[in-house]
């Protein structure tokens, strides 16, 4: 099997097992309020959609290689693809009850920072921007590496929101949080 094949099969995997968890959080957990417009959760999900399109269907105008096929690059992209899935899954089961696919206030919801949130505040958008960077290593063509930037630019978006809600929803807690930890990518931002 090629690794373009593992690289799909992975995020199909990842997508289908998020779905499935969304579904089953949704209907256990109580939404009190949102802290973000409908346009806005729109607008971030269109954004997600033409990410997916543009790096995994064939765009002809940007479906040009930059970077050549070699085992170096589908290997890195493997290794930081599997490990950054890896980080939002566990994300994702730390945060439990407290996830939302939506910026929003739900029951019972308190700040969590173990796990992977102990240094990251956001790793579940990390494990998805970085995974995006691997693909764009795997496939080396224009159409991710412009898929990649779309994500990140989009999570980047999502985070500012998120971060407003978190301070106005927790106050100092939550700042000091931020003192402590990093938003999306480790020494970076």
């Amino acid at each position: 099997m090629s690794i373009i094949k593992v690289t799909i099969y992975l995020w199909s995997v990842f997508w289908a097992y998020w779905m499935l968890l969304a579904i089953s959080t949704r209907k256990k957990v109580k939404k009190e309020y949102s802290g973000q417009e409908r346009t806005q959760r729109i607008v971030h999900l269109i954004f997600v959609i033409i990410s997916f399109v543009i790096t995994f269907f064939r765009v002809n105008f940007i479906d040009k290689i930059i970077i050549p096929s070699n085992y170096a690059f589908d290997s890195l992209g493997g290794v930081i693809l599997l490990l950054s899935l890896s980080l939002a899954v566990w994300a994702r089961i730390i945060l439990g009850r407290n996830w939302s696919g939506a910026i929003q206030k739900v029951e019972n919801q308190r700040l969590i920072r173990n796990g992977p949130y102990k240094h990251i505040r956001h790793p579940i958008y990390t494990g998805i921007v970085c995974g995006f960077c691997g693909t764009f290593l795997i496939f080396g063509t224009l159409a991710s590496f412009i898929g990649f930037l779309i994500i990140l630019f989009s999570y980047i978006a999502k985070i500012k929101i998120e971060e407003n809600f978190l301070v106005t929803e927790f106050g100092d807690e939550y700042r000091e949080y931020m003192k402590q930890s990093w938003a999306l990518v480790p020494f970076i931002f």
